[in-house]
């Protein structure tokens, strides 16, 4: 069971860390398929808004010759003709009848005459005696006149006169009558907005029109009119809006039917307890509506040609045959555009926009039948993009990198934006793409952020569990890819490093083996730290020996510059350590700790190297066997340092002397060793100029069996070496003459010096 753990630990690792982020993607995914079945007010805001910019980019067409409908505009320019508001009924009536005798279809006023005209000749009588000039009397002839709202009622009387009343939340008295409805279904009467009472026109002008409609509009939660109400009730009394009932009066048509969702033949609410409002037929025309009744608004973009201001109907000075043929047969809604007259409403394509422009262009598109739609299948479509994208996502984007994951997040994105906008442009659905969208992000940035968490969870824990163990550029490597836990390795040049303490057994005899622990912990630590900072990866630490190398796991193109610096760095922090630790009695210390150290570069084979049940990032190579040997030799000619041939040649600025030319144990092809006297700065001296030269002399003659000029240069040679601290080197060669004095080596020998023991 072991065996099998360590085997599969990584595979599970990797398979644990998608749990989590898949399972946030599929909980945002759930928790969006459900907003979009309770609309929260917030996101359907922000899925208006974009519908208020599809429209603004493709709004509805407009064709003079398609569109029967004008807009008679009490504007600023017809106050500063005609006077302020309210205009005397007599105008008002004036107006009524020259749009009649043009040949309107129907008029109707976006207007409430809830007043009687204070201008009217009986409410004049009390105000002309209050004039001081008027001497008390002579008005009684006014009372005779006719009164202005009878004129205007008898104008409406012989006109197609649909007039507006409000509703008020308030409970009032003042009910209009009902209009008459035809049910298609079960009646949606809970799914209708019911209102408390209403403002309608005086009676007398209230009798006398062809019918009466409700004007009021109802704007988001940001001020906007996105939809036209067609229905709405006062408890069990239903009436039609202004456009409805203009559009009724001009067809003729003698009712209204409204088709539930229950009685609709759509496959849509079979609730027949709580239906909604499916479509209106009024006439010749069928048209979709909100479950409320409302008719989604297709604003076109602002058209001149749709109004007429009220100042030329009524002027004597412009013919009526210059505007008849914009009247005869249309329906013609009059309202207010003046900037105080408080009815500018906003809209989807632009601020303070008359409120009758409302009444207008809902009458418009559905003469043209030009609907923005929104069927019951738009939100099973919407639903199931929810569904579709986010388990999608949920299980892709924990096992996507961070650049695939974007580009997968914002196609994505793309895909569902267009789809949206292509259905809104070409079909005029409203496929409200807010809350796929939202899911996609949320979905993105939970699943990515957690998925960040988690990897670098993981990589926290891989770093405590191998940091003591590998280089950190190793670790580094291995928590980026947990996967190269696994057996093989590569060719690389790479240099190698055998460090070993000397006299370590005699060390170890004297100490207690806590003494023992402490001492290495010490000694290891900082030649550690040294070996990293010049980046090198940490092979192993065999009891009192390092074994390290460079340019594995990550390139490293001056690895023998950097090995020979950490040398140097590493003999200057031991005689720290000597210095630091031979004067004190808390911490049992050698008396004077020294070191062998062998570099060595060539070709090994690095990686994980092992058993399936344990395994080490290390090297293994010729030139690693090499570097071993290397190391031990430092002992035999007495220096601390020894270089092999390939690592000298890199390094042609440095104080290196060849010190032999050696065939070590184990291994036929003789090698080319080096004895390392410092770093580019005492390469520069002239000692050590001195001293190079001398030892080229020295080596000529050695290998040239010169014994006695040879041996003649070693004093000076000493002499030269001993602030370089080799001198030993020589007296060791010294009595390697001394022995070949006696038996000289054979002639062809070419000074090569077989080694006898590692």
């Amino acid at each position: 069971m072991r065996t099998k753990f360590r085997q599969t630990w990584p595979l599970k690792v990797i398979a644990s860390k998608h749990f989590v982020p898949t399972f946030l993607g599929l909980l945002i995914t759930c928790g969006f398929y459900l907003a979009n079945l309770y609309k929260p007010q917030a996101i359907e805001q922000l899925g208006n808004l974009l519908f208020d910019k599809f429209q603004q980019a493709a709004p509805r067409t407009y064709d003079p010759l398609k569109n029967p409908v004008r807009i008679i505009d009490i504007d600023n320019e017809s106050l500063n003709k005609l006077g302020q508001w309210p205009w005397p009924r007599t105008t008002i009536a004036k107006l009524n009848d020259r749009l009649s005798q043009a040949g309107a279809g129907v008029i109707a006023y976006d207007i409430v005459f809830s007043e009687a005209d204070r201008t009217s000749p009986e409410n004049m009588i009390d105000v002309f005696k209050t004039n001081p000039n008027s001497k008390g009397g002579g008005f009684e002839n006014l009372s005779a006149l006719t009164q202005h709202d009878e004129i205007l009622a008898n104008s409406f009387f012989k006109s197609n006169v649909v007039a507006g009343f409000f509703f008020t939340r308030d409970v009032n008295e003042s009910i209009p009558k009902a209009g008459g409805f035809s049910w298609s279904g079960t009646s949606p009467k809970n799914s209708i907005v019911d209102f408390g009472g209403a403002i309608s026109s005086i009676p007398i002008l209230e009798k006398k029109v062809t019918s009466h409609a409700f004007i009021s509009l109802n704007p988001g939660a940001d001020g906007i009119i996105r939809k036209a109400p067609l229905i709405a009730r006062i408890e069990d009394n239903y009436y039609r809006s202004l456009s409805l009932e203009a559009l009724r009066v001009v067809q003729g048509a003698q009712t209204v039917i409204v088709r539930s969702s229950s009685g609709s033949g759509e496959l849509a609410d079979s609730d027949t307890k709580n239906p909604k409002v499916s479509r209106i037929q009024v006439g010749a025309f069928e048209l979709p509506t909100t479950p409320t009744g409302e008719l989604q608004v297709y604003f076109s973009k602002p058209v001149p040609e749709r109004y007429i201001p009220a100042w030329k109907i009524l002027s004597n000075d412009i013919p009526m045959s210059d505007w008849a043929d914009r009247i005869a047969g249309h329906i013609v809604f009059i309202g207010t555009g003046a900037d105080g007259l408080k009815d500018l409403k906003n809209t989807p394509m632009r601020k303070a926009e008359p409120g009758v422009l409302v009444h207008a262009q809902a009458v418009e598109q559905i003469i043209n039948g030009q609907f923005l739609k929104r069927p019951y299948w738009v939100q099973v479509v919407e639903l199931s993009s929810i569904l579709i994208f986010g388990i999608f996502l949920a299980f892709c984007l924990p096992r996507l990198g961070a650049r695939a994951g974007f580009l997968l997040g914002t196609l994505t994105t793309v895909l569902v934006y267009f789809a949206s906008w292509i259905a809104f442009k070409d079909y005029q659905f409203l496929l409200n793409p807010v809350y796929p969208l939202l899911a996609i992000l949320f979905i993105y940035i939970v699943v990515t952020v957690s998925s960040f968490y988690l990897t670098e969870s993981e990589r926290s824990r891989i770093r405590n569990s191998f940091g003591m163990y590998l280089s950190p550029t190793m670790v580094k490597r291995v928590t980026e890819d947990p996967s190269q836990l696994t057996l093989g390795g590569e060719e690389r040049n790479m240099t190698i490093l055998f460090l070993d303490i000397r006299g370590f057994s005699k060390i170890s005899e004297s100490m207690q083996p806590t003494e023992i622990t402490t001492f290495l912990n010490i000694f290891l630590t900082p030649m550690t730290d040294i070996l990293q900072e010049n980046f090198a990866t940490i092979d192993k630490y065999i009891g009192d020996a390092i074994v390290a190398f460079w340019n594995a796991p990550l390139d490293d193109n001056q690895h023998e510059q950097n090995a020979v610096q950490s040398v140097t760095q590493m003999l200057k922090s031991l005689s720290e350590l000597n210095e630091k630790y031979s004067n004190q009695d808390e911490i049992k210390w050698p008396e004077n700790v020294s070191v062998g150290i062998g570099l060595n570069t060539g070709i090994c084979c690095v990686g994980n190297l092992g058993s399936k049940q344990r395994f080490s990032y290390s090297m293994i190579g010729d030139a690693a066997n090499l570097a071993a040997r290397i190391e031990g030799l430092t002992k035999q000619y007495k220096v601390s340092v020894l270089i092999g041939n390939e690592t000298a040649k890199a390094l042609p600025d440095f104080a290196i002397l060849e010190a032999d030319l050696i065939q070590v144990v184990g291994r036929e092809t003789p090698e080319r060793i080096f004895i390392l006297a410092g770093e580019t700065y005492e390469a520069s001296l002239p000692s050590y100029s001195t001293l190079r030269d001398k030892h080229k002399l020295f080596l000529n003659a050695y290998r040239a069996q010169d014994w006695n000029n040879a041996n003649a240069l070693i004093p000076a040679l000493k002499t030269l070496s001993t602030p370089f601290e080799f001198s030993g080197y020589y007296d060791v060669m010294a009595e390697r003459i001394k022995t070949y004095r006696v038996s000289p080596p054979p002639s062809d020998w070419g000074g090569i010096y077989v080694a006898t023991s590692k």
